[in-house]
């Protein structure tokens, strides 16, 4: 599975590095596309909602990652965007947990955090990384970016 990231290292591609290289076709499925959000922050969960539901997106959140690891069993969502800071499974282990499950492993995880844990994050086998603070316009290009990357991806005799 490809890895991503926005972070300024060089051993990831950017995300915005992907564009040109794939298809951002309006069929891009955007309304029909789930995104699990997992974050402890009630005022940047708020935001994070507001935004994603303003571009298009469904969203779904869990407050821990137990939580989201249940609820990413049950939705098959198409994007994680988690938090490193969550309670009961830290953000890290709850992407390590999503990439080493054969059901679960296609979903794209974006982590999102304060904190600058780019590399931690590849380890983990998040493909993408974002700093926060929050940014509407940096978040909602990143997870069209993402599901354009993972359509891609899927695509039968495409390999990523």
């Amino acid at each position: 599975m490809a890895q991503v990231n926005t972070s300024p290292d060089n051993s990831l591609r950017a995300v915005s590095d992907l564009t040109p290289q794939l298809d951002p076709s309006p069929s891009n499925a955007e309304g029909s596309a789930i995104i699990l959000v997992v974050e402890r922050d009630p005022h940047i969960r708020e935001l994070e909602s507001y935004f994603l539901n303003e571009a298009g997106f469904t969203v779904d959140f869990a407050a821990d990652g137990l939580d989201a690891l249940t609820r990413a069993r049950a939705l098959r969502p198409d994007i994680i965007i988690t938090e490193v800071l969550v309670p009961k499974l830290d953000g890290l282990a709850l992407c390590r947990t999503v990439k080493s499950d054969p059901d679960l492993q296609h979903i794209v995880m974006l982590v999102f955090s304060i904190l600058a844990v780019q590399s931690r994050a590849r380890e983990a086998g998040a493909d993408a990384f974002l700093m926060k603070p929050l940014a509407e316009k940096r978040l909602v290009e990143t997870v069209r970016q993402l599901l354009v990357m993972r359509r891609a991806m899927s695509q039968p005799g495409e390999d990523a």
